[in-house]
């Protein structure tokens, strides 16, 4: 686990590669590396760097850039590769030879061998740069589940790459300058849906994607796709029909989750260094509770956060989860005053606005104190097991669908929608092509396309439906909550606010094998009225306090709303209601100030989270030191005098 970054080509060399790195050093405390590259003719062509947070081999074997033991090729890494053991064995018997018990060494070994193929066999998560000397190339890869980043950006024949984004802002591969449709975006959902970042000249690569750089004359081309996995096919081809949705019985289908998740928990707990567990109360972080101390020869450290607003606070559960299962249980009490006075270093190692993650940067801050470098958490249970209401919404619609066309087109049409926060969800649900894509429509809007309007001047793009065509009702929500939510705020949320904390967050439901077990399991198994997530219950639920799971389900959230009319207010009110701030991010004042009097008198449907996606994109921006337009153009003279 770390930071990488780097440049080839475009002229671009080891100082540029040597600044951004260090934008990175908080994602890797225990180790730096720098190596210049030189292509087929001996000539520099570029530099890759990397920061290491030591957990598979603390030796100086797993040290990065790691070259291949002849020169011809090397490579930075970032994640980590939970089925390497098997990997390095299967290797070894034809005929590889290894230095050191680094997972990184068999992704370098293995792509010099099998070429971007062996990307397939990977069990993890992952991001990385492979160079080929002799082909002067570079092979760049993400996980299918888009669990590891890698911004990447161009400019006067030079191509870069960065864990964060910040990185390449620093080389000059990403501009001051906030993207106008990027905001749009960002109201839409309260997160960027990658590719696109907030900075103009850079994107993210896609999740799953492996593509080839290709040097030329000294100048590096734009990247060229050779392959794409998604969740759905992370161990290769997507699985067959009749693989999907086959299993009927409930005793086998606990049974197949039961063991697709003792193996995937087994696997995360791999680490030279002691992992500790998120501990909400909640199902999803008991279950991985449970089958770790179950799996783990040593006692574990288990953490939640506690409010002193008691509305608010599950602490009561997790406490029993954890006397349940004789983990060494820490309380973090988190109030509205200690949150305000962390907000500025919270929004320091926010890389792009998000208005979800604060809670991932206070609990793994205080994990970190503790002397813990790994930790498990929960996330991908509701995505998977039907926890979220979208899905239970998808399967009450799916009947009428058909019947309810000609009122859909009607809603879709009708200016109500500009009237309300329900009535602007209904009619984006009435425009949807599924009930699938309705239910998620619902659930996930932030700001209507009206309100972005009046907000911005601009109306976001339209989300291309990607979802393969042959799954399941259920499976097709799945889908929207995985490459949609979970990827472009959870995980990416989580990456930038462990990793602020020299921290590794894995995610064992999040993993493929756990995938193809949820895939299997017929959609009638997945919901039942009174019970949520009734599979994972079923297959788990014996091995849980009662009270962890028979109880109404709530989402782990802090309680922003009492904070923002408290400790908070004075500090939100001056941010949306002050022109040169609002301005600076191309918002328009006047509505980000009815949006925050409309919140503050309590009108109906003006949660929390709308001011505060607002309020986040400001402090961010600031932050960060970017801002939209004309502002940001100075910037960007110095830094091009800077990479030039």
């Amino acid at each position: 686990m770390c930071g990488i970054t780097g440049v080839i080509g475009g002229g671009a060399g080891v100082g540029v590669a040597r600044e951004m790195n260090i934008c990175l050093a908080h994602r890797g405390p225990d180790d730096e590396g720098l190596a210049e590259l030189h292509d087929a003719r001996g000539n520099s062509c570029g530099a890759l760097a990397q920061r290491r947070l030591a957990i598979i081999d603390l030796s100086p074997g797993g040290h990065q850039p790691m070259p291949s033991a002849d020169g011809r090729y090397s490579i930075v890494f970032n994640g980590e590769i939970y089925n390497y053991k098997a990997l390095r064995a299967e290797l070894q018997r034809t005929g590889a030879r290894f230095s050191s018990d680094s997972d990184t060494e068999v992704v370098l070994t293995g792509l010099a061998r099998e070429g971007h193929a062996f990307v397939a066999k990977l069990r993890g998560m992952f991001a990385f740069v492979f160079w080929d000397r002799d082909g002067s190339r570079a092979l760049i890869g993400r996980d299918p589940f888009g669990i590891k980043p890698l911004f990447i950006g161009s400019r006067a024949g030079a191509f870069a790459f960065a864990s964060e984004l910040r990185a390449l802002k620093t080389g000059g591969f990403a501009s001051h300058s906030i993207d106008g449709d990027a905001i749009a975006a960002y109201l839409a959902s309260g997160s960027l849906p990658e590719p696109a970042s907030m900075l103009r000249g850079a994107t993210m690569l896609p999740a799953g994607c492996v593509a080839e750089v290709a040097l030329r004359e000294g100048t590096a081309s734009a990247p060229r796709i050779l392959a794409r996995y998604t969740p759905f096919s992370a161990g290769g081809s997507f699985p067959d029909k009749e693989f999907i949705a086959s299993v009927r019985d409930p005793a086998a289908a606990a049974t197949l989750v039961r063991n697709a998740l003792r193996d995937s928990v087994g696997h995360h707990l791999i680490a030279d260094v002691p992992v500790g567990l998120f501990l909400s109360g909640g199902i999803d972080s008991s279950v991985v509770c449970a089958l770790a101390t179950e799996v783990s020869e040593t006692t574990l450290d288990s953490f939640t956060i506690a409010f002193e607003e008691k509305g608010f606070s599950e602490a009561v559960y997790a406490r029993s989860a954890a006397e349940r299962f004789g983990t060494r249980h820490h309380e973090i009490l988190l109030g509205g005053d200690e949150f305000f006075h962390s907000l500025d270093s919270a929004f320091a190692a926010m890389d792009q606005p998000s208005m979800d993650g604060l809670n991932t940067y206070v609990v793994s801050r205080a994990v970190r104190d503790e002397g813990i470098k790994v930790v498990l958490s929960g996330l991908g249970g509701d995505e998977l097991f039907a926890g979220y209401p979208s899905f239970a919404r998808a399967s009450r619609l799916a009947p009428w669908w058909p019947l309810l066309r000609m009122s859909r087109e009607l809603v879709g049409a009708t200016p109500f929608r500009e009237r309300s926060v329900r009535g602007a969800k209904l009619a984006a649900m009435a425009r949807a092509s599924t009930p699938a894509q309705a239910a998620y429509n619902g659930s996930r809007m932030l700001f209507p396309d009206h309100v972005i309007e009046a907000l911005t001047g601009r109306k976001p793009r339209a989300v291309v439906d990607d979802a393969p065509p042959m799954i399941t009702q259920l499976q097709r929500v799945s889908w929207y909550e995985l490459t949609g939510y979970m990827r472009n705020t959870l995980l990416r949320d989580s990456d930038v606010f462990a990793m602020a904390n020299g921290l590794e967050l894995r995610v064992p439901f999040v993993d493929r094998e756990v995938v193809a077990a949820s895939l299997a399991v017929a959609d009638s198994l997945k919901l039942q009225r009174g019970m949520s997530k009734p599979l994972l219950i079923h297959a788990l639920g014996d091995r849980l306090p009662r009270d962890v799971w028979d109880r109404p389900k709530r989402g782990f959230a802090l309680p922003f709303e009492h904070w923002m009319l408290g400790p908070m207010r004075g500090d939100v009110e001056a941010a949306l209601t002050d022109p040169n701030r609002v301005e600076r991010v191309g918002l328009r004042v006047a509505a980000t100030t009815a949006i925050w009097r409309a919140f503050a008198s309590g009108a109906p449907g003006m949660t929390w989270s709308r001011p505060w996606a607002l309020y986040t994109l400001i402090r961010w921006a600031e932050r960060s030191g970017v801002a939209i337009g004309a502002r940001a153009e100075a910037a960007d003279a110095q830094l091009s005098a800077f990479a030039s």
